[in-house]
């Protein structure tokens, strides 16, 4: 019996290492990471004037916090790189500057909404960036970068004032550039408080074209596309001045692909100059300027950046009702188009109405 058991033993090892001897051992299949090439392709979307302040506090207040945004924030999210114009510190600190007439401050949540309403870039060189001192005017700078939103054109120092946004997408470095010609305006004797940042002091980068040549130059080679913000012009002046239109020539022959252009609260024309763009106004985006039909009008920039260049230039009309914009289509569209279209013709450029945009 003991061998009959013994046999058996060795018949089972012989045959249960003939089972699995043939076969390999079970392993997990190696999957090679996908490589993305880069598209060196970035869409960027650039809107008027955003003031959260006065009027559109109180519409916040009562329909809630995504009010201004609701009918045009699809449209912001979708490019890869969304810029405007903040015209509101955000903070419940400082006081007005003396002597001012018009100060501006929104709540600090605000920020978030802007962030979630696709804004990546917001220039904080103009006018209102001070308006209820430093303490204000710090605490945007900290509440937009911790909404990762990048503000341009203001800091703690002057140093970080002209210090250029740079966001690298798809391959493609994009610079930001932003100044205001506001920057040396005091409103008090008595309390001698300008917006322009010094070496000690916090504020907004000047508009004067020496300096701006010079950040130009150190920012090119660091870039793909280099953009410059520019809060300028003269209030509801439906065209440029000559000087303005010189600046903007200079600073493409020194390095700028884009300008855009801040201010006015009114539309102004588009001019092509060599390869690159001048916006001299978007209007406002998002105000309370109800006065006139022209402050309630504004539009907003669509192109694709690439290293070849600006491609794909459209230009959409957008209507402010209640401080509420949303893209005009149809016949409302088409008389602002034409509108534009004639303005820039007076610029010595040409563009082409398809639809409810222009293309340039």
């Amino acid at each position: 019996m003991r061998k009959l058991f013994v046999g058996l033993v060795l018949v089972g090892l012989i045959i249960g290492l003939a089972w699995t001897w043939p076969f390999e051992e079970e392993t997990t299949p190696t999957i090679s990471p996908q490589i993305v090439e880069p598209t060196y392709k970035v869409s960027l979307t650039a809107v008027g004037d955003v003031m959260l302040a006065r009027k559109v506090e109180r519409l916040i207040q009562s329909q809630g916090p995504d009010y201004p945004f609701v009918k045009v924030r699809d449209k912001l999210k979708a490019a890869d790189i969304t810029f405007g114009n903040l015209e509101s510190p955000l903070s419940e600190r400082g006081t007005p500057l003396p002597g001012k007439g018009i100060c501006f401050r929104a709540r600090p949540e605000m920020s978030q909404k802007l962030q979630d309403s696709g804004f990546d870039v917001l220039s904080v060189a103009n006018n209102h960036a001070v308006d209820y001192d430093t303490d204000a005017f710090l605490d945007t700078l900290e509440l937009l970068r911790s909404s990762q939103i990048q503000p341009v054109g203001g800091g703690q120092n002057i140093d970080e004032a002209r210090r250029p946004v740079i966001i690298e997408k798809n391959g493609l470095k994009v610079g930001f550039l932003a100044y205001t010609i506001f920057a040396d305006i005091y409103y008090d004797a008595r309390y001698r408080r300008t917006f322009r940042a010094t070496e000690t002091v916090s504020g907004v980068a000047p508009l004067e074209q020496e300096l701006i040549l010079e950040d130009l130059a150190e920012l090119r080679p660091q870039v793909d596309v280099a953009i410059v913000s520019l809060h300028w012009g003269t209030e509801y002046s439906k065209s440029p001045q000559t000087a303005q239109r010189e600046l903007g020539q200079a600073l493409i022959d020194g390095g700028a692909d884009l300008i855009i252009g801040h201010h006015p609260h009114i539309i102004q024309g588009f001019e092509r100059y060599k390869d690159g763009l001048i916006a001299y106004s978007l209007g406002n985006f998002i105000f309370d300027q109800n006065q006139h039909v022209f402050t309630r009008q504004g539009l907003i920039l669509d192109l694709n950046l690439t290293r070849e260049g600006l491609q794909d230039l459209q230009v959409w009309p957008v209507f402010i009702k209640e401080s509420q914009p949303y893209v005009m289509e149809g016949e409302e569209a088409q008389e602002l188009l034409q509108t534009v279209q004639n303005l820039n013709r007076n610029l010595g450029t040409e563009s082409q109405i398809v639809d409810n945009h222009l293309v340039l």
